[in-house]
């Protein structure tokens, strides 16, 4: 994880968990006082990580907007506010009766717990995501692209059933002769999956929307415009054009406020089935909305939003590196542009163009699934960190009848 202080209090926490199940097999006389100290403990540890998150987030805002660590952050808030008052919760119901064992359970149920309280919220957006799919089929017509938001609320919806039906599966002690050791894991481990996938949904949903609604400051000196499919006519669709009105707003607000020009940098090679490239398609419709030529420079070579920021800069590059950069894109788009650019070490700003309700959840759930991919290894990483921990914590806790 490149996130250093991410790691740093993800590892505090593991070693916080560990010393609790250490101190439960020691503990045999249930001190209750030593036990509230311990749960007044993990609360203000809890609310510890969350500040040095939410801390950790604005530092980051500042230095980059459009950083993978943001969402990683925000995911690890949600788990913890969730988990404080979990943790709060216990501690007034058990005031008089609480012991270490108790607190150890307690933490050890953190992910089922999170998973099953969040439930409701993802029940929801599944079936909002296949309602509007529904609606982009009827409008836009069949294809596999357009399917995206029905697979996608449709897997969900019965991954977040899945667990509640293979918790109930698992209470029955006959089940598969599965003993209790391995129902634990199984239950805790599905749910850990769950939750760090509802953590990533909810933060990286967030995080577009907020992404989107960002004013950059009327400053800059140039405006690369991401290019997308035109008409078999070379004219731009309604999706592209909305970008490249949303970068011809700026352009004015910016002329007006202190008169200051701005190059635009139109971004996009020539497709197979197109019969000019998208840069000079949108070229063409910058003129015809009286921007002066010699204030366009067309980048025609991209044929992905890596090349459209790379190649970009190097056109900027040519004339002024230092100059103060913004892009252009449709509002679902703007967050894993800018983090696009971010590794690619631009330093630059985002603005969004708006588009059709039904079809936002089907891009929405595009670019979700390309942030995954983004970082797979990572999250592939984590996942198997999780479950080894609470695979030895369960062990622990079975060898010392803990559960």
């Amino acid at each position: 994880m490149k996130n250093k202080k991410t790691l740093y209090n993800i590892i505090i926490l593991i070693l916080f968990i560990i010393s609790i199940t250490i101190l439960s097999i020691i503990d045999k006389t249930n001190n209750i006082q030593l036990s509230l100290a311990i749960q007044f403990l993990i609360i203000v540890f809890f609310i510890k990580i969350t500040f040095d998150c939410l801390l950790n987030i604005k530092k980051q805002y500042k230095k980059q907007k459009y950083s993978y660590s943001i969402i990683m952050n925000l995911g690890l808030v949600l788990f913890l506010i969730i988990n404080i008052f979990r943790q709060i919760n216990l501690l007034i119901i058990n005031w008089n009766s609480i012991s270490i064992n108790d607190i150890y359970v307690n933490t050890l149920n953190s992910f089922s717990y999170f998973a099953a309280f969040i439930l409701p919220i993802i029940i929801i957006l599944s079936c909002y995501s296949i309602i509007t799919n529904i609606f982009l089929i009827k409008k836009e017509g069949f294809c596999f692209e357009n399917l995206f938001g029905i697979i996608f609320g449709i897997c969900v919806f019965l991954g977040a059933l899945s667990s509640q039906a293979i918790y109930q599966l698992l209470k029955n002690t006959e089940f598969l002769n599965l003993n209790i050791y391995v129902k634990k894991f199984i239950d805790i481990g599905l749910n850990s999956i769950l939750g760090y996938f509802y953590c990533l949904t909810l933060s990286t949903l967030y995080c577009n929307i907020m992404a989107a609604r960002h004013k950059p400051h009327l400053d800059k000196d140039f405006i690369i415009i991401l290019g997308a499919q035109i008409k078999s006519d070379g004219t731009l669709t309604p999706l592209l054009k909305a970008r490249v009105d949303k970068a011809i707003e700026f352009a004015k607000k910016q002329q007006e406020k202190n008169g200051k020009n701005i190059i635009f940098i139109p971004s996009g090679g020539q497709g197979t089935n197109e019969i000019i490239s998208e840069a000079e398609a949108m070229k063409n419709y910058l003129i015809e909305n009286n921007i002066k030529p010699e204030n366009i420079i067309i980048e025609n070579k991209s044929i992905n939003t890596i090349q459209n920021m790379k190649f970009s800069k190097e056109k900027i590059d040519e004339i002024n590196k230092d100059g103060k950069i913004i892009f252009a894109t449709t509002n679902y788009h703007v967050f894993r542009s800018g983090v696009i650019a971010s590794k690619e070490g631009i330093d630059c700003e985002g603005i969004g163009s708006k588009t059709k309700w039904y079809f936002y959840v089907n891009a929405m759930i595009r670019e979700f699934i390309a942030n995954l991919f983004l970082q797979k290894k990572q999250h592939a990483l984590i996942i198997i960190i999780i479950n080894i921990i609470i695979f030895i914590l369960i062990s622990i806790g079975y060898q010392y009848k803990l559960i």
